[in-house]
């Protein structure tokens, strides 16, 4: 496919990436020719088809390059989030046993402190940015720049003529593609072995039910380890799209303006602060402007809903076109202005969000999926979507709702096994093919499938009612004020949440009413917070059942964190890590009810 589209598009931009604040491109050709010498240069370090070849580095160009170079030579990416603590990061480096790994830097390298037995393994070493030939902290092993390895590519390709189209040609579907690691929210990570036939499934299953064209322009902001940020990049070389390298995750606002996209891949973190931005804009607005503002989208919801109502009468219909146009285009130009296509993935969107940017103009498309499903098996379309569900199964894959509620998928995209381990394999696949996989759903009379929570996420109260997290933690994740949230409860009569507040913010609002607040410490404990946050957790208790309302909060002094293994590099909380670092505060707030 890649050799295929290189010839197809020629001098057409594939990849656009910034060095500083300078945005530059990379044709097809020229991306061919990068790709060919790094793989030669990994054929003649010694890498055989069916070798690990680890990545542990950022988002970038050479990222992309590299994952495309282990492709054709029949090699296996082994994808490690950059945000990983080295704990993380050692675990899956380790297991996988890879032979090359690629890293940003060689500090990088050093930082893993991996045991003697891993560094054996490797055949080399090579930074994108630099290299070293002596010895890194507490390991002798030289680490190789990632110029010096094309190098070595081109002097392998002249006495080897052709050997790099005589590799890929030899490649077929049935052949493994990569080792993608799971998260590790509810444990241990595991690695997911897929194919190339996984992948080919799932780029035309997606393609059937989101239809794209060469014209398409994607702002790659999902981690490229992540498996919906690797479809995405495969998506983008299977429809000539131009993908364009986020410089980071700060930066997203701007790249977003500089890059235009019609068509962006995110979970759902990347559209609640969007969602937030926008408000907090609003907020601060005249009052002529706020009102404007909401009246048009409460009447562009309602025309939404309303679809076979009658027209709207051409007064109504000039003041929405007038207020489109002078004031929401303003809010869409916050994702360049021509975006025609948003899909969310990795965590459930609050279907307030989702809404929220319909009315604005900016459809947003939520989708469904598992590593062990090679990244989708469910999506909404832009002609037949619910908010607050993740859509249709694609063509080919099936869906069935086990008598526990547990959601259980069959089809092409299903992986073929965990990397070295037998046991969890035949747990999660049974004989008939189902695999389990560990959510729990429903799906209503026309086919559309709701995702309800994590089966080992659920909480059940010392009532016996099954709650949901993630519902309550969506909704309250609406509130501006709101950064992050956990719901615990389990064995308990009611439900407490742990909530990060945007200290900014409240800062601003407290400085209106006299308060000064000059800490995270002061901001958790002063009545005047706790009583703002009160009042407006008990307004969002009344979109829920009695059993789901959240009766006592803990307003804590940061924001959970990777760096802090509170979250997953994807952002999705470890339950039990968060659950064993605020026990004392969860069961003294319960003491206090």
């Amino acid at each position: 496919m890649f050799l295929s589209q290189a010839g197809r598009y020629g001098n057409k931009i594939l990849y656009r990436f910034a060095q500083g604040a300078r945005w530059h491109s990379l044709t097809w050709t020229e991306t061919l020719t990068h790709v060919r010498e790094i793989a030669l240069g990994l054929v003649s370090v010694g890498i055989k088809p069916g070798d690990r070849v680890a990545i542990f580095a950022n988002n970038r160009l050479e990222w992309l390059l590299v994952d495309w170079a282990n492709i054709c030579i029949g090699a296996l990416t082994v994808p490690v989030y950059a945000a990983s603590a080295p704990s993380q990061a050692r675990h899956v480096i380790e297991h996988a046993d890879p032979v090359v790994l690629f890293v940003d830097s060689s500090n990088r390298f050093d930082g893993l402190q991996l045991q003697a037995r891993a560094v054996d393994q490797l055949k080399a070493v090579v930074a994108f940015e630099g290299e070293r030939s002596g010895s890194g902290v507490g390991v002798d092993m030289p680490v190789v720049g990632l110029d010096r390895l094309r190098e070595m590519g081109r002097a392998h390709a002249d006495p080897h003529g052709g050997i790099f189209e005589q590799l890929v040609q030899r490649l077929s579907p049935e052949d493994d593609l990569t080792v993608i690691y799971t998260s590790g929210a509810t444990g241990t990570p595991k690695g997911v072995l897929t194919t190339h036939a996984n992948y080919l499934y799932m780029i035309n299953a997606v393609n059937a039910a989101v239809p794209s064209s060469d014209a398409d322009v994607t702002l790659h902001l999902l981690p490229t380890a992540h498996s919906l940020g690797r479809l995405e990049h495969f998506m983008a070389v299977a429809n000539g799209w131009t993908l364009a390298i986020a410089r980071s995750i700060e930066t997203i606002p701007s790249d977003l303006r500089s890059i235009r996209p019609t068509v962006i891949f995110s979970v759902p973190r990347i559209y609640e602060n969007a969602y937030h931005r926008v408000r907090l804009r609003m907020e601060r607005a005249p009052f002529w402007r706020r009102r404007i503002f909401y009246w048009a989208l409460s009447a562009r919801r309602q025309r939404i809903e309303d679809r076979d109502a009658k027209r709207l009468g051409w007064g109504t219909a000039a003041a929405l076109w007038c207020v489109d146009r002078g004031i929401l285009a303003r809010v869409r130009a916050l994702f360049g202005g021509r975006l025609r296509l948003a899909i969310s993935g990795g965590a459930p969107l609050a279907r307030d969000i989702a809404e929220f940017f319909h009315a604005l103009g900016i459809l947003i498309l939520e989708g469904y999926g598992l590593t062990e499903t090679s990244t989708v098996s469910h999506v909404n379309r832009a002609d037949k979507y619910k908010f607050g569900t993740v859509g249709l199964p694609l063509e080919g894959t099936e869906c069935h709702i086990a008598p526990d509620s547990e959601i259980l998928l069959r089809g092409p995209n299903i992986f073929k096994r965990y990397y070295r381990d037998v046991i969890a394999t035949d747990e999660a696949i049974d004989a008939d093919g189902w695999f389990h996989t560990g959510d729990v759903g429903e799906i209503d009379e026309a086919g559309f499938l709701r995702i309800t929570d994590r089966k080992k996420d659920l909480l059940v109260t010392s009532g016996g009612k099954k709650v949901a997290p993630q519902k309550i933690e969506n909704l309250l994740k609406t509130d501006s004020l709101i950064t992050q949230v956990m719901a615990v409860g389990s064995g308990q009569r009611h439900l407490l949440a742990l909530i990060a507040l945007d200290q900014k913010r409240i800062k601003e609002l407290a400085s209106r009413e006299g308060i000064t607040l000059s800490s995270p410490e002061e901001v958790s404990s002063h009545p005047w917070v706790r009583a703002l946050m009160t009042d407006r957790i008990r307004e969002m208790n009344k979109q829920l059942s009695p059993y789901e309302a959240v009766r006592q909060f803990c307003i804590l002094t940061r924001d959970f964190t990777v760096e802090d293994e509170e979250l997953t590099p994807t952002l999705k909380l470890r339950r039990r890590v968060i659950m064993d670092r605020y026990k004392e505060l969860i069961d003294e707030t319960y003491r206090e009810l």
